[in-house]
């Protein structure tokens, strides 16, 4: 018999056990519904019921909440609450922002999911489950071993570490990857379900699980297109295609016949970088209205004008967002650093988004070849998900040959890279002149040319470099548009309206194309402009190729007209970004393809045919990475392995896409500088310092922060989020503006 003066409460707000457990039972129940395929795949692999687990762990998981000293807290907490209430008249969700809400259960030293642990032993419930209702307030981890030791009289924390050793030591990544499945769905889904359903009862919306529908928008295939229907069985598909060839209703077409199929229920892109993923996300939501946008950055791409017109609640927003985090959105298009930074198990939704990776089927949509780190990872990528039977298409313009014995050596069966090659003859451009130069006086009469013709395209690769070159078109109001990577989100977007305005196909189907676009690599596949003359510095040819895809884009007619330049500095190539900076000789490095790239081109004209030729000379052998690139692989093996069921100490944050032992991809270290002051230093929480930040910062390897310190150019300012202190670097005003950007640096000189 109850013996409290409420009935057994799961909330402070009043909720009951009882109706909490059921709203949970039920959000459960509705998920698994719409995702039969889940369901299925979970049988077939693990041989047991997800329907079942689920509902086992939803029904048992706040059980804990029934022993004495937790429920004395929480009635205290309730009685506290109606007091606030009978005072202010307010709704718990506005008293839960006081200091006393929830005080009791914080003293009362209790966690209430160890204690349903303790209340189901009995039950004898496999090690999943128990995982699964240990885990679902983020506690199983060894940051919280003190804890478990305390209060696990049952030593559910030794059989927890047991199991954790034993999978360890068999030293399989294919064993951790099936033994993670298994336990990362209902520990996963419990959480997502326990979510849902305490959002429901503080009286928000949340998205609706809703199940990937596509319809091609247009009459006829194109040759991709009509490749991919031909050969989508292939458990890893290479495509190889010309830019403009339609790859993204490709990809759609491929993941409608996975998932009518029945291999996957949803679809994950996975693009080079969070910009190039913008672009992509709001031409895919063209044709499918319900596409999750998730990097860093993607508030403002694709949410912050619906809050600002007051069309989606900020609220709802902030979830729809978080849905397309965890990979719960029909399509999720994301970048391929949060993919690879999910496998390093560091936070407790990485379990989440793991499982619905293993449940999606994956675009890889373009990848930097240059880049040895970001392919020995992919190759991490591609095992574990070899080992979750999740169906992959890469596809690319630039896609060498090479690749295929490190895709065999997985263990794929694939034997070639399928090509569209409907339009590989046609000369694409001339590269008129390659020319080396130092100074901008140099090249002087090829941006004349620029200004003579209106329109243009200029790539340089470094930031600094492109707004020496803006500042030239400036003086002589040549219509300059300049964009790079160090704008705050707004201003990128800005940008992006501003340059398809004047270089997009609209404006060349009007007549009125006009300007002159300097682009760094931000540039190479999110923008779809086009000019007729391209000045371009040297690059590895795959960027190369995606740089010269806009050449003429939107009229085969022509052959587009490349400059090339190749830049130096003290007598020697500067290849930055595309190798590495030499501490001892205080020189850049250049990286093989940027030094095989420029060995092989000429001042002759280019089709598809023969850019894919140059591309697998470049890259003839993509086996060779760097001791670095492979040990850093490595470790995102061992991270996967060692955190596979128990969180480590290591917490990384929702954004990082590094961790202690790995990284990404080889860039120096960034931070983040804010462009301006907050109004107030004080943040109620972490979402809303959040949504400050992604309007108002951007980020900049440490080193160029530590000159502009020393310029007193950048102050460190004192923040508060809840009662957390935090430093955070920001622009005096005057060094930032929504042209250029931070003024940098060159030669010691401010321009």
């Amino acid at each position: 018999m109850n013996n409290f003066k409420y009935p057994i409460l799961a909330k402070p707000s009043g909720i009951t056990l009882e109706q909490h457990t059921q709203a949970v039972v039920s959000e459960g129940k509705l998920l698994l519904e719409q995702s039969p395929f889940v369901v299925q795949k979970y049988q077939e692999r693990i041989g047991k019921s997800l329907a079942i687990r689920l509902e086992r762990v939803c029904q048992y998981h706040d059980l804990g909440k029934t022993t004495h000293k937790w429920q004395i807290a929480c009635q205290k907490d309730y009685d506290t609450f109606l007091q606030w209430q009978s005072q202010h008249g307010g709704t718990f969700k506005e008293y839960s922002k006081t200091e006393n809400a929830g005080k009791n259960i914080r003293k009362a030293g209790v966690r209430h999911e160890i204690q349903s642990l303790r209340m189901v032993e009995k039950k004898k419930l496999p090690l999943p489950q128990l995982a699964a209702i240990a885990a679902h307030h983020g506690k199983l981890g060894n940051n919280f071993e003190e804890r478990w030791t305390k209060e696990d009289a049952s030593n559910l924390w030794g059989i927890f570490k047991k199991e954790s050793n034993r999978v360890i030591e068999q030293y399989s990544l294919e064993q951790s990857a099936k033994t993670q499945y298994e336990f990362a769905g209902p520990r996963g889904l419990l959480q997502l379900v326990d979510h849902r359903a305490s959002a429901y009862e503080e009286g928000e919306s949340v998205p609706s699980f809703t199940q990937f529908n596509y319809q091609f928008p247009h009459k006829e295939k194109r040759g991709v297109q009509r490749l991919i229907e031909q050969h989508w069985k292939n458990d890893l598909l290479l495509v190889r295609a010309p830019t403009g060839a339609g790859k993204t209703d490709a990809s759609l077409l491929w993941a409608q016949l996975q998932i009518e199929n029945k291999l996957a229920d949803r679809l994950v892109i996975a693009m080079p970088t969070r910009f190039t993923s913008n672009a992509l996300a709001i031409n895919v939501a063209e044709s499918l209205s319900d596409t999750g946008l998730y990097h860093s950055s993607a508030w403002s791409a694709k949410f912050q004008e619906q809050v600002d017109a007051g069309i989606l609640e900020k609220r709802e927003a902030e979830k729809i967002h978080e849905f397309a985090r965890l990979l719960q959105t029909p399509i999720t298009v994301c970048t391929i650093d949060h993919l690879l930074m999910a496998l390093t198990l560091t936070r407790e939704d990485h379990h989440l988004i793991a499982f619905n990776m293993a449940n999606s089927c994956l675009v890889i949509d373009e990848a930097d070849f240059y880049d040895d780190f970001t392919q020995a990872n992919i190759l991490v990528l591609l095992e574990i998900l070899k080992y979750w039977n999740v169906p992959i298409l890469l596809m690319s313009a630039s896609l060498p040959e090479s690749v295929l014995p490190s895709y065999q050596n997985l263990g794929f069966n694939i034997d070639k890279i399928i090509e569209d090659t409907s339009d590989n003859s046609r000369d694409r451009f001339e590269i008129k002149s390659i020319k080396k130069y130092t100074d901008l006086e140099e090249i002087s009469d090829l941006l004349d040319l620029c200004v003579e013709k209106g329109t243009a395209i200029v790539y340089a690769n470094t930031v600094d470099k492109a707004v020496m070159i803006y500042d030239w078109f400036k003086k002589r109001n040549a219509n300059p548009i300049l964009y790079h990577s160090r704008f705050t989100e707004p201003h990128k977007k800005d940008k992006e309206k501003e340059l398809i305005k004047a270089l997009g196909r609209t404006a060349w189907d009007n007549n009125s194309a006009q300007g002159i676009a300097i682009l760094t690599q931000i540039g190479e596949m999110s923008i779809n402009i086009s000019a007729d003359i391209m000045i371009s510095e040297l690059c590895p040819i795959d960027r190369l190729t995606q740089r010269a895809g806009r050449l003429c884009r939107f009229d085969k007619t022509k052959v587009g007209e490349l400059y090339l330049l190749v830049p130096q500095k003290n007598d020697l190539v500067y290849p930055a970004p595309y190798g590495e900076y030499d501490r001892k000789i205080k020189a850049w490095t250049p990286c093989a393809a940027f030094v095989k790239t420029s060995e092989i081109l000429d001042t002759i004209s280019y089709s598809a045919e023969r850019l894919v030729s140059l591309l697998n000379h470049v890259y003839a052998e993509q086996d060779s990475f760097s001791p670095k690139a492979i040990n850093n692989a490595k470790n995102l093996k061992e991270y996967f392995s060692w955190n596979w069921l128990i969180n480590p100490k290591q917490v990384t944050a929702t954004d990082d896409t590094d961790a202690n032992f790995w990284k990404s991809r080889n860039i120096a270290p960034q931070d983040t500088v804010f462009v301006e002051k907050p109004t107030s230093k004080f943040f109620y929480n972490y979402f809303g310092f959040q949504n400050w930040k992604l309007n108002h910062s951007l980020e900049l390897p440490v080193f160029i922060i530590e000159k502009f310190k020393k310029l007193h150019m950048i102050d460190i300012e004192k923040i508060w989020i809840r009662e957390e202190e935090e430093l955070i670097y920001v622009f005096r005003e005057g060094f930032y503006d929504n042209e250029k950007g931070p003024f940098l640096i060159y030669d010691n000189c401010i321009i």
